[in-house]
């Protein structure tokens, strides 16, 4: 019962949260550093709650991280025909949904919004693999 609550409520926050403009707040909008091979690209959409949340609670502590340096993140809208072109090994299912790219390759992806914790956990995971 409390489950269902707690859902319905995420889902109506969702609803009923302003959309944001998508000039405003939106930072690393960039492209990969360049002589970089890896790069994270956060695939979401408008008004995603989870995207806001990781944008508040993952990427501030992922700027700071050295690995920011090596292995840049960016963001991309889901609608975006960009995100058309980046040739994924499959469909994004869930936003947000980090993907490590090596060139144009995925390499692996972290689905949903999973916390500070084991999004470092999974990506540094990934990392691993890709060197």
């Amino acid at each position: 019962m409390v489950r269902q609550l707690v859902l319905a409520l995420v889902a109506l926050a969702t609803v009923l949260s302003p959309p944001r403009s998508s000039h405003a707040a939106r930072p690393l909008e960039t492209g990969a550093i360049e002589g970089t091979e890896l790069e994270l690209i956060v695939l979401e959409v408008e008004s995603c709650l989870y995207c806001t949340l990781f944008r508040r609670d993952v990427l501030p502590r992922y700027q700071a991280s050295p690995r920011a340096q090596k292995v840049p993140l960016r963001f991309l809208d889901l609608n975006d025909k960009a995100a058309d072109e980046l040739g994924l090994d499959g469909p994004v299912l869930i936003v947000p949904t980090v993907v490590l790219m090596k060139g144009n390759q995925e390499i692996g992806r972290v689905p949903g919004y999973v916390g500070p914790e084991n999004f470092f956990h999974a990506v540094n995971h990934l990392i691993g693999i890709a060197e």
